[in-house]
């Protein structure tokens, strides 16, 4: 899955990047953003969703899409939560956000302030997709702030990706790699609010400055035009 990579502000670039991992920069309240697409119809319900990926994994799931967003020594880009919230409240038509990766749950605290800007602002939703299962991120030995991200979290997508239990179709198993995926929804509200849906999709994002990004899982494409 190829990825754009988002812009830091002035703000943000004016501070050091800083060629630590993870838990390094985390403490000065940046996240590490590997890539970012607007308005998908792909990557959850309740869409057009922002979608946003993560650097850092250390899950290293055999066939993963994103095998350049493991590093976790590799600095993309900084931003802060603020700024990361705004740019996704700058679009209209958005109705969510989606976090993917890479791991989301490696910089829960940061991501976690995002979900709560937008959603007190404008009741926007977060659908998050993690290597964890549920049982792992609510654990003793959980990831730093996993709660707090679990209370901002309509739907969890977890689990590890395997390979072998993939099915080649789209019908069967909705916004999932493979099939011990599952879809928790943290927030009832959310599931009864959404329609059903008819099967996965992939889109081709095509950018202003000429980037094609792929995403989805299978299924027909659609171009969009971001």
């Amino acid at each position: 899955m190829s990825k754009n990579r988002l812009n830091p502000s002035k703000k943000a670039a004016s501070r050091p990047l800083v060629s630590s991992p993870v838990a390094g920069y985390r403490d000065t309240g940046l996240l590490n953003i590997t890539g970012y697409v607007e308005e998908s119809l792909a990557n959850g319900p309740g869409g057009p969703r922002a979608v946003v990926w993560t650097q850092g994994c250390q899950h290293a799931c055999r066939g993963c899409q994103n095998p350049d967003t493991w590093d976790t020594e590799k600095v993309v880009r900084l931003v802060s939560p603020e700024e990361l919230a705004e740019r996704i409240l700058s679009n209209p038509n958005h109705r969510g956000v989606t976090y993917s990766g890479g791991e989301p749950f490696l910089q829960a605290r940061g991501l976690s302030r995002v979900s709560r800007i937008i959603r007190e602002r404008n009741g926007l939703t977060t659908v998050c997709y993690s290597g964890f299962t549920y049982e792992e991120l609510t654990g003793p030995h959980a990831p730093d702030a996993a709660e707090d991200f679990l209370r901002e979290i309509d739907l969890l997508i977890d689990g590890r990706y395997v390979e072998a239990l993939k099915s080649p179709d789209p019908k069967a198993h909705i916004w999932r790699g493979s099939s011990n995926q599952r879809l928790i929804w943290l927030r009832p509200d959310f599931l009864q609010a959404e329609r059903q849906f008819d099967g996965n999709v992939t889109e081709i994002h095509v950018l202003p400055n000429g980037t094609v990004i792929f995403t989805g899982f299978g299924g027909q494409a659609f171009e969009m035009r971001s």
